[in-house]
């Protein structure tokens, strides 16, 4: 349970960001005229997704923790 827990305080950022994203942009981009003739209709379910994936994986690291020892650091 501890390690679910350590996970999802590390990629909050990752979780909030996918869940408003789905909640606000989808609908829009999912019945949007420009989405649909760009992309046949097999491949926009998959292209969302990437799109998707793409923004989370623009964070460039997991979140530290104050246990890590990066954290820890020379403080005084």
């Amino acid at each position: 349970m501890k390690k679910l827990v350590e996970r999802i305080i590390r990629f909050r950022t990752w979780i909030l960001n996918l869940l408003l994203t789905l909640a606000i942009v989808a609908p829009d981009i999912l019945n949007s005229p420009e989405m649909l003739a760009l992309v046949p209709a097999e491949y926009q379910r998959w292209v969302l997704a990437a799109a998707f994936l793409i923004n989370i994986w623009m964070r460039p690291r997991p979140a530290v923790l104050p246990s890590d020892p990066e954290a820890k650091g020379d403080r005084q």
